[in-house]
This record gives structure tokens, C-alpha cells and sequence, in this order.
């Protein structure tokens, strides 16, 4: 049995008796990045090495020695049913080709195999299995049990089950060599995220990030692609750019979604090709280096717009981890402000206060824009100016008021989508009635925040109160 490897790739095996016939097979993919193969030439080894090794797809010769493949297939689609097997075989015929689809496999292709329709076949078998792997990941329990370097995650807090997921679908995919795509809201933490995805890949290289919005084509491959001594006035000596300084790493690309259409091409190009050209040169330079995407922006318009590549798109979603707002992750603003409360009390040199129970209420009924990263400069603000004893909400409030204005959105539905009626039109009265209820509710009793809610004073909304009693 043979074996070229490399861990973070998935593994192709290879099965045939014919050492010639495997070899081609091998050099075929290995031409198109294919480089974790394992050839095994004796079919009475093949399940041994599917327990030994975590094999993505598998090509398998019908006629062999020792355990033929029609008897090898059943076998190996009942202990590993996750596994996408090829059959290639001599015997072009319909009931054969029948019968191994039956039993469980995942194509069919008659000898000699023409070798772009080989590429075709393994590159959708790995695609079907990786969608596959993502549907287990994401429809699993919602707790963070089963993380396999629960550590990798210390930085980021949270006790949310949307957050318990993503954590558990990031160590499925870190240790892939394609692209991931990772989208939300400014301030959710997506270059958190991405050097997360980087440690939890155990590279060798560097995480090497770049804000690549703004870049034109020039500077972007002057950036990211570097030059040569000469390619323009002023370039003196060879100067490499951020994609080598990355080499075994990973190069992570902030606010991609503002990219230009030249740097796209460019871009797209190093992702298929895993190829690029310094600036003033004649041969392409290759490049190992994982890429990882980041953007708030909706790149689904931006296609429709025609400002972004559909070709771009599909590359970089390989893997696609969106990150919620804070919003819909209320049950995390406790955890967030005792860590910021920690962290800034160290850094201004300051006792950690303590936090008057209403903060929480207020903070939960605001729609946090800037999401994690709002949160977090509202609480150094508020340190900044503590000077003992309670926390004081006046900051609080007082930035909320300014943020929201006088007409404030606290209560509006997601998408500011309008309250609907029935067929009755509600009267005055019981809108009013409604309105005070839900503030209430929301402001969990607290008069003071939700008279900040209506946009109505303290003693206006305890007067209203009285009334309905």
C-alpha cells in the first residue's frame, strides 16, 4: 500500500490490483491538488485502513483477487455508510452498474476512465460528503459538549446555543485546506472567529490579515502578491507580499465584500489555482496558505449588482460560518459585561465594580448596532468615568438616549417590519394599553427603563399605570 499525505486534506483511497492502473489514477488527481492519496492494492487491506484512516471518498476496482469489489462494496457502505464510493470497472454493463447503485455506491465509470470526468466525479462525491458533515454538525445537540479543544474558544464568551453550534461546525472544518466565507454585523468578532479557525488548524504558518477594502489592483497584488526589483519606480529589491509571509498559515481577508472587480479575478485565481504573480514577474509563485474571508456586507446583492463575482463567491462559501448580532443573543450580555468589566479594570488600573441589577434589563432592551464591539467601548466608557462603589447607569442611559433619539426603536420588530391587526381596528386605549403592557414586561418591571422605552417620563407611565389598576 502507498501513501501520499498531507493531514489537512481529505484522503482519497485508491483500490485496484493493478499498481499501473492505480498510479495513473493518482497522478490524474494529484495534478488537480488531490495530494492526500492512499493506494492499496490488496483488497483484503481495505477495511483496515478505512478504521486506521479518516477517508473521504474512495475509488474501488470492481474485479480484484483475494475480495472482489461487488463484495467489498456492501461491506464498506454498511460500516461506513458517510463515505462516497467510486466504482471503476472493466465490465461496461447497465446491471452491473445497477446493482453496485443498489447496494450503496456513489458512481459508476467504465475503464478507461477519461480523467476530467474522474476529477468531475471525486470533486462532487467530496462536495456531497462535506454537506453532508455540516447537516450532522448543525443538527446535533445544541451544548458545547463534544468539542475536541474547548480551550481554542477561551477568548470568545458566550453561552449561546447558535455560538455552541458554530463552535463544533469551526473544528469540522478548520483542518480543510478551501476557503471559508465569514459574514455578520460589524463589531460580531469575525476576525476572532478566523484566528480561531487558524489555532484550532494547527498550520505552522502565521495568521497573516489584511483590510483589503479600498485596495485597487495595483496595490492589491503589490500587497498581498508582492514584486520584483524593477517592476516599477521605486522597487529596488524584491519585497514579498503578505500571501508568502503567510506560507503554511493563513491569510485572512477583512471586508472582502468591498474587494474591486480586478483584485477578484486576481483573487480568484489563487483560490483554484493556488497560484500567483508577483508584480513584474513571468512565472507564478505557489502558495499553500489557507484563506479566510471576512464581510458585513450582503454578497448575494452585491452579485446581483454585478460589483461582485458569482465564480468568487462559490470559492470563498467552501465553508461559510455567519456569526449572529448581540441582539439575538441576549442571554450573553451578562457573561460580556463582567469580562469587559475585568479586562478594563485592569488596563485603567481600577477596582471591578458592581453592577446594579437594572443594567442587564436596560442593555437587553437595546438593538446594539455595532453588536460586541459597542458593548464593549459603552463599558470602558463607563469605567473610565467610575469612580467607586455602584456602576452607574446615567452613562448607559444617557449614550442609549443619544444613539436611539427621542423617537426610539427599542420595540420595533426585526426588519422594522410594522405591527399588524386583525380585522378589528384596535382602539386608542388598548394600543396604549398594549404598548405600557409590553414595556413593562420587557423592562421587567422596572418603571425607569421602561418609561425610557415609550419615550414618556417616569411620572407619565406610573400615573397611566395607576390608571389602568
Amino acid at each position: 500500500m502507498a501513501t501520499r499525505t498531507v493531514s489537512e486534506s481529505p484522503a482519497v483511497l485508491i483500490v485496484d490490483d493493478d499498481i499501473v492502473t492505480s498510479e495513473l489514477y493518482a497522478t490524474i488527481l494529484g495534478a488537480h491538488d488531490f495530494d492526500n492519496l492512499i493506494v492499496c492494492e490488496d483488497s483484503r487491506r481495505v477495511m483496515e485502513v478505512l478504521r486506521s484512516s479518516r477517508v473521504s471518498v474512495i475509488l474501488l476496482d470492481l474485479n480484484m483477487p483475494y475480495i472482489s469489489g461487488q463484495e467489498l462494496l456492501p461491506e464498506i457502505t454498511t460500516e461506513f455508510p458517510e463515505i462516497p464510493v467510486i466504482i471503476l470497472t472493466g465490465e461496461d454493463k447497465v446491471d452491473t452498474a445497477v446493482q453496485c447503485m443498489k447496494i450503496g455506491a456513489f458512481d459508476f465509470m467504465a475503464k478507461p476512465v477519461e480523467p476530467n470526468r474522474l476529477v468531475t466525479a471525486v470533486n462532487h462525491a467530496l462536495k456531497i460528503r462535506e454537506l453532508q458533515d455540516e447537516v450532522h454538525i448543525l443538527s446535533t445537540g445544541d451544548d458545547g459538549a463534544g468539542l475536541e479543544h474547548p480551550e481554542a474558544f477561551s477568548e470568545i464568551v458566550t453561552n449561546s446555543p447558535q455560538m455552541q453550534k458554530l463552535f463544533r461546525y469551526m473544528e469540522a472544518v478548520a483542518g480543510s485546506p478551501k476557503a471559508v466565507l465569514i459574514t455578520g454585523e460589524s463589531g460580531t468578532g469575525k476576525e476572532m472567529v478566523a484566528r480561531v479557525i487558524h489555532r484550532l488548524s494547527q498550520k505552522d504558518g502565521d495568521f497573516v490579515p489584511v483590510n483589503v477594502s479600498g485596495l485597487d489592483d495595483t496595490m492589491f497584488s503589490d500587497t498581498l502578491f508582492g514584486h520584483r526589483r524593477g517592476a516599477f519606480t521605486g522597487a529596488d529589491t524584491n519585497r514579498p507580499g503578505l500571501i508568502e509571509q503567510a506560507s503554511g498559515g493563513t491569510l485572512f481577508l477583512d471586508e472582502i465584500g468591498d474587494l474591486e472587480l480586478g483584485p477578484q479575478v486576481k483573487l480568484l485565481r489563487l483560490l483554484q489555482e493556488r497560484e500567483y504573480y508577483p508584480l513584474g514577474a513571468d512565472k507564478p509563485q505557489s502558495s499553500d496558505a489557507r484563506v479566510i474571508a471576512a464581510t458585513n456586507a450582503d454578497l448575494n446583492a452585491g452579485q446581483r449588482e454585478g460589483s461582485f463575482r458569482k465564480d468568487l463567491y462559490y470559492r470563498l462559501m467552501a465553508h461559510h460560518v455567519h456569526l449572529p448580532p448581540l441582539r439575538h443573543r441576549l442571554e450573553d450580555i451578562p457573561l460580556l459585561v463582567q469580562r469587559f468589566l475585568e479586562e478594563t479594570a485592569v488596563t485603567l488600573s481600577k477596582k471591578k465594580p458592581t453592577v446594579p441589577k437594572e443594567l442587564y434589563t436596560l442593555l437587553s432592551n437595546y438593538q446594539f448596532p455595532g453588536n460586541v464591539r459597542e458593548l464593549q467601548s459603552m463599558i470602558y466608557d463607563a469605567m473610565s468615568r467610575h469612580s467607586g462603589g455602584i456602576l452607574s447607569l446615567s452613562v448607559f442611559r444617557t449614550y442609549i438616549e443619544e444613539q436611539t433619539g427621542a423617537e426610539s426603536d427599542a420595540l420595533a420588530v426585526e426588519g422594522n417590519q410594522p405591527l399588524s391587526y386583525g380585522q378589528r381596528f384596535p382602539t386608542l386605549r388598548e394600543v396604549e394599553e398594549f404598548m405600557f403592557s409590553e414595556a413593562m414586561a420587557k423592562a421587567q418591571g422596572n418603571q425607569s427603563i421602561a418609561a425610557r422605552l415609550l419615550g414618556v417620563s417616569q411620572s407619565t407611565l406610573s400615573r397611566r399605570l395607576k390608571q389602568s389598576q
